[in-house]
C-alpha cells in the first residue's frame, strides 16, 4: 500500500512539475498563471505587479467556478483563453436580440484606447425575416449582410448563406462593434415591427464547427436564452512601453530569438499610440513578452517530453498495480470461500 501511496505522490508531484515548467515560462516569477483551468500569460497578470499595465488586468474567481474577466471600457468580458504564441484572446461576446420574447439587448462594445483590436477571424451572423444588419463606426456603415425570407428553404442545404440567416467577415483591425438591425428597404419583414431579430460577432472556428445550428438552427427565437457567443480579438502593447522597457533593460530587442512588429490599426482609429506584438523567432519557444528572451524550442518540448513520458509511464504502473490488486481480493475471496464450503462439507460429515 506504501508503494502505491509513493507512486501517486510521484505522479502529483510531476503533474505539478509540468505545469510549474509552463509556467515559468509564462508568468512573471511569483505570479499565479492560471485561474482555474484557464492560462493567463503575461502581459497578462491577477495581481499587482503581474500584469504590464492596469489595461491587462485579469479578474479571477475561480473558487465560484466562473470564468476570468476583462474589462474593457467599461465592458467586462468573459475570457476563455489567452495566447501569447499569435497574441489572440477569446472571450464571450454579448448578442445583440430585439423583439424575441425576452429583454431587447445591444451592448455596444468599444476597443478605443485599448490594446485590442477585433480579430479578421470573425464573422457577423444575424438572422431574422428581412433582417438587415449593419456594422457601424463613426456614424457610417462600414459591413453586414441581408437574411431574407423563405418558409421552404431547407436550412441543411443553404446553410446560413442568406435565407433566414447571414453571416460575413469583418473588416481587418475593427475597434468599434455597433450594429443596427432594421428590415429591407425599411421594410420590418412580414411580421411588422414584432420580427424576431439578432445578430452577433463569432469566432470563425466556432462557426466552422457548426455549432450555430446547435443553438438556433434557422430560427432567430433559439437564440432568446443565449447571452454570449466566443470571439476573437487581436492584442498588442503600445511601442512607448515597449521602447521605456528596453531602455530600463528590462526588455532585450537584440537577442535574436524575438521580435516585435507593428499591428495594423488603420480603420478608422484615434488610437494615439502605435501598437506592436511579439513573436519567437523559428526555432525558439516561449514568452517573448517577458525580457523578450525565448528559449530553444527543443529544450522545453524536450522537457516537457520527459515529464509527460514520466506521467504516462507511472500511470501504466498504478493501472498494473490496480490489476495485480484485484486479482489478489479475488484470490482471497476464493481461499474464503472454499474454506467455507469445507468446514461445511465436514460438518455435513461429522452429522451424518
Amino acid at each position: 500500500m506504501a508503494a502505491v501511496e509513493l507512486t501517486v505522490f510521484h505522479f502529483i508531484l510531476l503533474f505539478w512539475s509540468l505545469r510549474t515548467a509552463e509556467s515559468q515560462v509564462m508568468a512573471l516569477p511569483g505570479c499565479e498563471s492560471y485561474c482555474g483551468v484557464i492560462r493567463i500569460p503575461y502581459p497578462f497578470g491577477m495581481t499587482e505587479g503581474c500584469f504590464l499595465e492596469e489595461r491587462f488586468k485579469i479578474h479571477c474567481n475561480s473558487s465560484s467556478g466562473g470564468d476570468p474577466t476583462i474589462t474593457v471600457n467599461g465592458t467586462d468580458l468573459a475570457v476563455s483563453s489567452i495566447s501569447v504564441y499569435d497574441s489572440t484572446i477569446y472571450v464571450m461576446f454579448p448578442i445583440v436580440l430585439t423583439n424575441c420574447g425576452v429583454k431587447d439587448r445591444n451592448t455596444v462594445v468599444d476597443l478605443e484606447g485599448s490594446p485590442f483590436v477585433f480579430s479578421s477571424e470573425n464573422y457577423l451572423v444575424a438572422s431574422g425575416c428581412d433582417n438587415l444588419a449593419l456594422i457601424n463606426q463613426n456614424n457610417s456603415a462600414i459591413g453586414g449582410c441581408v437574411s431574407i425570407c423563405d418558409e421552404n428553404r431547407d436550412p441543411w442545404i443553404s446553410g446560413c448563406s442568406g435565407i433566414d440567416c447571414c453571416q460575413t467577415r469583418i473588416p481587418s483591425n475593427l475597434k468599434v462593434f455597433n450594429v443596427t438591425m432594421k428590415g429591407v428597404d425599411g421594410r420590418n419583414g412580414r411580421r411588422g415591427e414584432k420580427q424576431c431579430r439578432h445578430a452577433f460577432l463569432a469566432a470563425r472556428s466556432w462557426i466552422d464547427y457548426g455549432v450555430y445550428y446547435s443553438f438556433a438552427g434557422d430560427n432567430p427565437y433559439g437564440m432568446k436564452d443565449v447571452d454570449s457567443i466566443p470571439a476573437v480579438l487581436n492584442w498588442g502593447i503600445d511601442k512607448w512601453v515597449l521602447d521605456s522597457l528596453v531602455s530600463k533593460g528590462a526588455y532585450y530587442n537584440s537577442t535574436h530569438t524575438s521580435t516585435c512588429k507593428y499591428m495594423n490599426t488603420s480603420i478608422n482609429s484615434t488610437i494615439q499610440s502605435p501598437v506592436v506584438q511579439c513573436f519567437c523567432e523559428t526555432g525558439f519557444d516561449g514568452n517573448p513578452y517577458i525580457s523578450g528572451i525565448c528559449l530553444e524550442g527543443p529544450t522545453i518540448d524536450s522537457y516537457r517530453r520527459k515529464i509527460k513520458a514520466k506521467m504516462a509511464g507511472l500511470g501504466m504502473l498504478l493501472h498494473f498495480h490496480s490489476i495485480y490488486i484485484i486479482i489478489e481480493k479475488t484470490r482471497d475471496y476464493e481461499t474464503a470461500a472454499l474454506k467455507g464450503s469445507r468446514k461445511q462439507l465436514v460438518g455435513i460429515v461429522m452429522f451424518d
